[in-house]
């Protein structure tokens, strides 16, 4: 087994890699696993895209989700927070998951995103948010002043988007802000295109995460240089 080092995207299986990570070393968690509803994008405009795919992992049992939350729980730190997206499908096995590893549950965050997903269009109405789990190993103060647990931000255009589930950068760094202070470390078991990575870098926090897909493994490693990448 490789050795991990902070600032490191790894492309393997998050439960195998997180086993290497020691007890109480994380200071925050943003993550947004696989939803378990084996999604993938409908946009037209580039039907060759990985982002048309189902998602690696997202079909999968819930077992997936509680191991990830055990396993979340006993790297973090006492006294930390930890920010899951969800969708409202799967809340009732998210939530439980959590609980059952331990952590103090303390809000659903209701993420509006200006717009809706298709979805049923005779019978359904339609959605213009994502539900992200706000839990606590232990008691995690927040920084700054409290805020309400509806947040707007408008969800990444297809035009730039680089992952079908790819989040708004500026609402993971509102998750930074509020549980972390500069030189903390921000684990993700699920990059995908690496934004809680670009969030930890423009914040001055140290990341620490995996991706199974290598596509977009290497996707969020070039993403990576070009954020490191000297400015003209």
């Amino acid at each position: 087994m490789q050795t991990l080092n902070a600032n490191e995207i790894y492309n393997m299986d998050c439960l195998t890699g997180m086993k290497e990570i020691p007890d109480d070393t994380v200071d925050l968690v943003v993550t947004d696993p696989p939803y378990l509803i084996n999604y993938k994008s409908s946009t037209p405009h580039n039907k060759n895209a990985r982002s048309r795919k189902p998602i690696i992992g997202d079909d999968a049992d819930e077992d997936l989700i509680r191991g990830y939350s055990k396993e979340c729980y006993r790297i973090l730190k006492p006294d930390t927070a930890l920010y899951m997206f969800c969708s409202t499908k799967t809340v009732d096995v998210f939530k439980p998951a959590l609980t059952e590893a331990g952590f103090n549950f303390k809000n659903i965050i209701i993420w509006y995103k200006r717009s809706g997903t298709a979805g049923d269009l005779e019978a359904q109405y339609q959605q213009f948010y994502e539900p992200i789990l706000y839990v606590n190993k232990g008691r995690a103060k927040m920084n700054g002043k409290r805020l309400p647990d509806i947040w707007e931000f408008p969800r990444v255009s297809w035009q730039v988007q680089r992952h079908q589930n790819q989040k708004p950068l500026n609402l993971i760094k509102l998750c930074m802000e509020k549980h972390s202070k500069e030189g903390d470390l921000v684990f993700d078991g699920f990059m995908g295109s690496g934004t809680t990575a670009i969030a930890a870098i423009q914040l001055n926090r140290k990341y620490l995460g995996f991706e199974i897909d290598p596509v977009f493994y290497f996707d969020a490693k070039a993403r990576i240089a070009e954020e490191l990448a000297p400015k003209v």
